[in-house]
């Protein structure tokens, strides 16, 4: 049998990706800011690379670790973390495959302004976006372009901005949290799934995501409606590979937010619900190959993040439940806010589920992890 192909990952998280790539058949090396136990489990290589206070993986160790343990032509597949710095995304993937949404793409379409005139031009609902504060700010969110997981998101403030660059305000939307699951092949696009989501809130970031939920329950209108806006913006935008696009959903109305050009949070959860790799349907996609549909979900699948609501350290030789997943090695420590792993559950329904992974979500958040002085 000849050696598995090759694979660099890099993301802030690259766990659910090298997953999914290990049972695809190829050989992940995993290069993210958390080398959680499973994610070294799953790759061939993983390794850790430092992040600066916003959560940006630093160039210069990236690109090192890059050459030296994957160097081209090794295939790259991106993950979370790279919306914002398509630059380095293009020098990452110099010399080598890119197997996704090319850099170019990333930032057209995570400019705030022109992806909302792009939405108007298809005629798909879009909240107003505005790159200056509006003078009356009651009604608005800020946010910045290229973030994600919704820690970002804001209330308006009164006056003025928030500090830093890249800011746009966005007119508040109703409906609850979705998400489309997309293939395109960077001529047409297809919808797979559908997913519904929950935040997380914390001090200062009531948007921050939560957890999500596959498939997610929509009437047929909505469904019909968010598909075909979802497969519009990705073949608009030239997508490669898997993609997501957000919603909100208020009875059959739909209201799109964005459009996220590379695999999300969500894959795990789609995974289980569908009972296919994900990883070969990105590949096969980026390949040009023909978009099929996913089989029909066996069930409802759900991931949810447990954060730290304190600073804490994980003790020598913690056990990890089964049912979690990016497992923090021995002896780290957590800080407040930061993530301490992901808990995960499938059943019959969506209740059912959701109500597993809050019990979940409590016995890891319980005293099991030992308290930082």
């Amino acid at each position: 049998m000849p050696p598995a192909e090759p694979v660099l990952i890099c993301a802030l998280s690259g766990r659910a990706l090298a997953q999914s790539a290990r049972a695809a058949g190829f050989a992940p090396i995993v290069l993210d800011a958390f080398a959680d136990l499973d994610t070294r489990e799953a790759g061939a290589l993983c390794r850790r690379i430092p992040v600066d206070a916003h959560w940006r993986l630093r160039r210069g160790a990236l690109l090192a670790a890059a050459a030296r343990l994957a160097p081209p032509p090794i295939p790259l597949v991106w993950g979370s973390g790279f919306e914002r710095a398509p630059d380095l995304l293009a020098e990452l993937a110099e010399g080598r495959p890119l197997w996704g949404t090319e850099p170019a793409v990333v930032r057209a379409l995570k400019d705030p302004i022109r992806f909302a005139a792009t939405a108007q031009v298809l005629g798909i609902p879009h909240p107003e976006t505005r790159a200056e504060p509006p003078a009356h700010p009651r009604g608005w969110l800020c946010k910045r372009s290229g973030a994600a997981g919704g820690g970002h998101v804001r209330r308006a403030p009164a006056a003025g901005r928030p500090a830093g660059h890249g800011w746009y305000w966005q007119r508040i939307a109703v409906g609850r949290p979705v998400s489309a699951l997309v293939a395109g092949n960077g001529i047409e696009a297809l919808v797979l799934s559908f997913s519904e989501q929950w935040p997380a809130p914390a001090r200062g970031r009531r948007f921050r995501f939560g957890g999500v939920l596959a498939p997610a329950g929509l009437s047929a209108t909505a469904r019909e409606r968010l598909g075909a806006a979802a497969a519009a913006l990705a073949a608009h935008y030239g997508i490669r590979g898997l993609a997501s696009v957000d919603a909100l959903v208020a009875g059959d109305a739909v209201t799109i937010l964005e459009l996220n050009p590379r695999p999300g949070a969500s894959l795990e959860a789609y995974e289980q619900a569908h009972g296919v790799s994900l990883f070969a349907v990105h590949r096969a996609a980026c390949a040009g190959e023909p978009l099929t549909a996913l089989p029909p979900a066996g069930r409802i699948a759900g991931t949810e993040i447990v954060y730290a609501s304190r600073g804490m350290v994980v003790p020598p030789g913690f056990v990890w439940p089964d049912w979690t997943a990016d497992r923090t090695p021995d002896g780290s420590m957590i800080r407040a806010g930061e993530p301490v792993c992901t808990v995960r559950a499938s059943g019959a329904d969506r209740a059912t589920v959701k109500l597993l992974l809050r019990e979940r979500r409590r016995r890891v958040s319980a005293p099991a992890l030992r308290l930082a002085a």
